[in-house]
């Protein structure tokens, strides 16, 4: 049946009044599947279609794929009359000329408000459309994605949440950390197929981020295991529910689904700012290797403050250790193979207490405060250098330098600004990167590793091949030196295999100019195979163990002196 003039007319009159009090570029009418019945405004320029061709079509088809699935989540629970606020979304590549950016990349990012008809019969929805700039948009530092759910990674979420939680605390509202456990992949899999699961996970990473404080606030940490940061005033129980009713829309059994949640919340909390993303770091590590089955059974609000009086005891334990330097350095020769004589010292962390300081230094990559320990070392070496060369001794010594404090712009800041205090004995200051955590940011750390370089600091990679240390490192990080991971060393006079792995290394370093250090050499046996093999340095309890002190040089400037004195030649600085 024909629609009547006058009730066409008070429709487009109704459209524009709505455009008019929208303050966007686009004013879009669609239905619930997306399918676009009208548009005005600046078509053409901001979604890159005429406005004749983009009518019948489904917005979807003009999106991203996972902007697309986040579209379609956040019409799905969406009421008569409610409204829903700051979606970003980015058009497909082919939607649009280029913006003009460096990598010429076809995308756009548009930001919506997304508002349903009142007429219950007629199940509209009213978007309207601004261009943003993509500067503009919230990036908590974010950059990676896991593929499937389009959720922040794991390594990135930490800091991506507190700075997101901090700006809630700004504007004067508290924020919760809700954990999310949902069946694993595998039996998604043997339920629904590998196609229905994956989309059956996207649309959960969309409703994720629906409630997520930004895009950026919410995570995948691992198979079946998400982590959402939300206001507090959205209801955990909701996001729940919202989880579970894409798995209905699946037609999955709630039993096959079974989501369970846990939330933490910073209400009331007196954490400082780098304090909330330590407990952050924390608290997501346990849950992501323990599950939620394993967190304390008393209400989330009382573990919460349970948990973080526990780490902020220890916190507090360690930063008085630093802050007040209670903590001794010890350091160990590592040698040239061929005539034994030192060329530098490793500095070692050693507790008053005489504990080991494996644990600690552990605890501090979990919480984000291994940069303040770090610090402290190189305060200590500095000191050292800086007193050796005023007796006339050019003592050089190797720090060690976490990945995380590599991929830390503060504490770079910090080092240079605190190694700048050396002078022209800067470069007497080495630097070891270790792998207790992995460098997950190659790109980032090879920036990092050519500023120490430039700065005059030769460079190490300790530990190579232990853990995820691999070639990749090699290809994409000018380092000058490699230390070769001790277990390769233990039994190298016994095993062929392990020499072959030894020979391997150093052959490849050697055609890549970068000089060798093999660690915990212990007998002549371990020290001829190393240097017939061409090693160039060594370290190990046959040369010398950690001790506070370093002889000064005697002198006659023999072999057997540990040390150097000012101004002689050294064929690696």
């Amino acid at each position: 049946m024909a629609v009547p003039l006058t009730e066409r007319l008070r429709e487009e009159r109704d459209r524009f009044v709505g455009f008019a009090f929208s303050n966007a570029d686009v004013l879009v009418e669609m239905d619930e599947t997306s399918k676009i019945l009208w548009a005005g405004g600046a078509i053409k320029s901001i979604l890159g279609i005429e406005t004749a061709d983009i009518t019948g079509k489904p917005l979807s088809d003009l999106l991203a794929t996972p902007d697309a699935i986040l579209l379609k989540s956040a019409l799905r629970n969406l009421m008569p009359g409610q409204r829903r606020r700051d979606l970003n979304l980015v058009l497909a590549d082919a939607a649009h000329p280029p913006c003009g950016g460096d990598d010429g990349e076809k995308r756009l990012t548009i930001s919506t408000c997304i508002n349903r008809s009142l007429k219950k019969d007629q199940p509209h929805y009213f978007l309207s459309i601004s261009n943003a700039a993509l500067n503009a948009l919230p990036h908590s530092g974010a950059r990676r994605r896991d593929r499937v759910t389009g959720l922040t990674e794991a390594v990135e979420f930490t800091y991506a949440a507190s700075r997101a939680v901090q700006e809630a605390r700004k504007s004067g509202k508290s924020a919760c950390l809700t954990l999310l456990e949902i069946c694993e992949i595998d039996a998604l899999n043997k339920v629904m197929g590998p196609q229905r699961a994956e989309s059956l996970m996207a649309e959960i990473g969309a409703q994720l981020k629906l409630h997520a404080l930004d895009p950026n606030s919410a995570t995948k940490l691992g198979d079946g295991k998400f982590g959402v940061t939300h206001l507090e005033s959205t209801d955990p129980n909701l996001i729940v529910a919202a989880i579970n009713r894409v798995g209905d829309a699946y037609d999955l059994a709630p039993e096959t689904m079974h989501a369970a949640g846990k939330t933490i919340s910073f209400q009331g909390s007196s954490l400082a700012e780098d304090d909330v993303e330590s407990i952050l770091s924390y608290v997501v590590g346990k849950f992501s290797s323990e599950g939620i089955n394993n967190f304390d059974a008393s209400a989330a609000d009382q573990y919460f403050k349970r948990m973080t009086a526990e780490v902020l005891s220890r916190v507090v334990a360690m930063r008085d250790l630093i802050h007040q330097h209670r903590i001794n350095l010890h350091f160990q020769p590592i040698v040239r193979l061929q005539d034994r004589t030192p060329h530098h010292y490793e500095v070692l962390l050693r507790f008053e207490d005489g504990r080991s300081p494996f644990a600690d230094v552990m605890f501090a990559e979990e919480i984000n405060i291994v940069h303040e320990l770090d610090l402290a070392v190189a305060y200590g070496a500095i000191n050292r250098i800086s007193q050796s060369a005023a007796k006339d001794v050019d003592l050089r010594l190797a720090v060690n330098m976490s990945a995380r404090s590599l991929l830390n712009d503060n504490f770079l800041s910090m080092f240079d600004e605190l190694a700048g205090k050396l002078g022209q004995q800067r470069s007497n200051l080495i630097v070891e990167v270790t792998e207790s955590a992995k460098l997950d940011d190659l790109p980032k750390a090879a920036i990092a590793v050519n500023r120490l370089r430039d700065a005059g600091h030769l460079v190490c990679l300790d530990d190579f091949g232990a853990g995820a240390s691999s070639l990749p490192y090699l290809q994409q990080l000018q380092v000058d030196f490699v230390k070769i991971d001790g277990a390769y060393i233990k039994s190298i006079t016994e095993s062929l295999r392990e020499r072959a792995i030894v020979q391997g290394v150093l052959t490849t370093c050697r055609c890549l100019n970068i000089k060798t250090v093999a660690e915990m050499i212990e007998n002549e046996d371990q020290h001829k195979c190393l240097l017939d093999l061409g090693t160039d340095l060594g370290q190990g309890w046959l040369y010398g163990r950690p001790s506070p002190d370093i002889p000064v040089p005697d002198a006659s400037g023999g072999a057997a002196r540990l040390g150097k004195r000012r101004g002689a030649k050294d064929q690696w600085g």
